[in-house]
């Protein structure tokens, strides 16, 4: 959305409602929602914004995971060239697990998002793509199930959530007891 978009007469901003959907739409297609067209975004997306009063109403949160959940099924069929979905997500979800790949974390507050400590990585050798995937991938060739946190939130029950996720057409079973040791 552009400065155009909003109006100040007699001290009241007034927002073109149009423009503001077309920014949302952009917005989720692009972080919480993104496919593999680069250019292009799931039209279903409308449906969530058909009435901005209801904005409020969804959860996003479990929209993005079971979408992302649903992407990562996707990715792993033959054929598959790519993944997709809310990628920080899956990136704060392996710090959270993986301490071999985990950059510093500043400390925060615990109702700040977790997702937002985490500190860019500086690989030796300078941030070359080439010599980043080798390594990541020597790492992964060389993990052990001693290598995973398998409590990073502690062990408080309440960390500990299982169903499903629902979230418009996608339902994702989620269980983090599934993985097998």
């Amino acid at each position: 959305m552009h400065a155009e978009g909003l109006l100040v007469r007699g001290g009241e901003l007034k927002i073109n409602e149009m423009e503001v959907k077309c920014y949302l739409f952009v917005l989720l297609g692009s972080t919480l929602f993104v496919d593999k067209s680069r250019d292009r975004h799931c039209p279903a997306i409308n449906l969530f914004l058909k009435d901005h009063r209801r904005l409020t109403d969804y959860t996003w949160g479990a929209g993005a995971l079971a979408y992302l959940y649903r992407q990562l099924g996707v990715a792993t069929r033959a054929g598959s060239k790519g993944l997709c979905g809310c990628l920080t997500l899956l990136q704060a979800w392996i710090y959270e697990y993986f301490p071999l790949f985990r950059p510093s974390q500043l400390p925060q507050s615990p109702d700040a998002p977790r997702a937002s400590s985490w500190i860019s990585p500086r690989l030796p050798g300078g941030d070359d793509a080439r010599h980043r995937l080798a390594l990541y991938r020597l790492l992964l060739d060389e993990l052990s199930a001693d290598d995973v946190t398998w409590t990073p939130y502690g062990r408080d029950g309440y960390t500990y959530i299982t169903g499903i996720i629902h979230f418009s057409d996608i339902v994702e079973g989620y269980d983090p007891a599934r993985c097998l040791r």
